[in-house]
């Protein structure tokens, strides 16, 4: 029992330190990419992406959505009943990345790049002009009630960190997909980036932050241990 506990204490502490790493050469890579945001922003603005190709992007961009999360999720307890505990951890690693993910996107509040305001960064206290119902007013980036929809949320991308998070979780649960899975989270990154959704920074970020999640989600057990804990309190 012990050693159980022990083992599960360092896999916890690994998982947060392997965490912690991911998000500093994250943010390192977005602090790189920053001075081209601009410039690459620019120049997807002058591609003109259309017809089949702009379908093909927006779909592809939705993988780690909801709906591909409960597609995997199903297949997974279709098709290998031995892994569906890990389930609950899958779970965990959504739960935790979104919550995450919405927390930074309030504390950064950064214009889309539709604003063509690269530099633009309003942290949780500063205003932005916006253009609501014909009329410009001041918003925060947390004022969900004010009309901001999300054009205050460029950074981190929530879709990127979505595909990292579910790609790197069903990595941890299959080695064998690895490759598949990181050029799957590229490809969504790069389809933010095209669609003018997103900066090249935003999705370094946005990769970062769902490879976090994932790495806690998974090596630490939490939603297993969550899991547990409300069938002890209810039992």
């Amino acid at each position: 029992m012990v050693a159980g506990a022990t083992l599960i204490g360092a896999d916890y502490t690994h998982a947060w330190r392997r965490a912690g790493v991911a998000m500093l050469i994250a943010t390192a890579a977005a602090a790189c990419l920053l001075p081209l945001d601009g410039a690459v922003a620019r120049l997807c603005r002058g591609l003109s992406i259309g017809g089949d190709l702009k379908r093909e992007l927006e779909f592809v961009q939705q993988f780690g959505a909801i709906t591909s999360v409960i597609i995997v999720a199903v297949a997974i307890a279709l098709l290998d009943p031995r892994r569906r505990a890990r389930l609950w951890d899958l779970g965990g690693v959504v739960v935790l990345n979104a919550l995450a993910g919405w927390v930074l996107k309030v504390l950064i509040g950064r214009p889309r790049p539709r604003f063509d305001d690269p530099f633009g960064f309003i942290g949780p206290v500063g205003t932005y002009p916006l253009t609501i119902n014909g009329e410009v007013v001041e918003r925060h980036s947390w004022e969900v009630w004010g009309g901001i929809s999300s054009n205050l949320w460029s950074a981190p991308s929530s879709h990127t960190a979505a595909a990292a998070a579910l790609g790197f979780a069903l990595s941890f649960l299959y080695p064998q997909l690895r490759w598949l899975m990181l050029g799957l989270v590229v490809v969504v990154g790069a389809a933010r980036v095209l669609l003018l959704a997103h900066y090249p920074a935003d999705v370094a970020l946005g990769a970062g932050l769902g490879y976090a999640a994932a790495c806690v989600a998974m090596h630490a057990r939490l939603g297993s241990r969550v899991a547990g804990r409300l069938r002890f309190i209810s039992a």
